[in-house]
């Protein structure tokens, strides 16, 4: 495309399950994708402010935001763990 090469892959994606509890934290770090903020090094967090303008537009209660918030740290924690770790 456009003259440059893709490199193929050559691995699948890996599938994995997926525990009831974590689906909404989830959901909402797949929404929240294109929401980082940025430092010298790439991503260092996702944008807090967007989520809880977008939870409360979609009518997410308050009291569920803070816990929904910390699931979210903790999901943005570990992808930005695998994201920083040597190949």
């Amino acid at each position: 495309m456009f003259g440059l090469a893709v490199p193929e892959v050559g691995r699948r994606p890996e599938t994995f399950g997926l525990l009831a509890e974590n689906v909404d934290a989830i959901g909402w770090f797949m929404k929240l994708q294109t929401q980082w903020r940025m430092g010298m090094n790439g991503p260092v967090g996702l944008d807090y402010q967007v989520f809880f303008l977008w939870a409360k537009d979609e009518g997410v209660k308050r009291s569920d935001r803070l816990w929904l918030l910390e699931d979210l740290r903790l999901v943005e924690r570990e992808f930005l763990g695998v994201m920083r770790a040597d190949p």
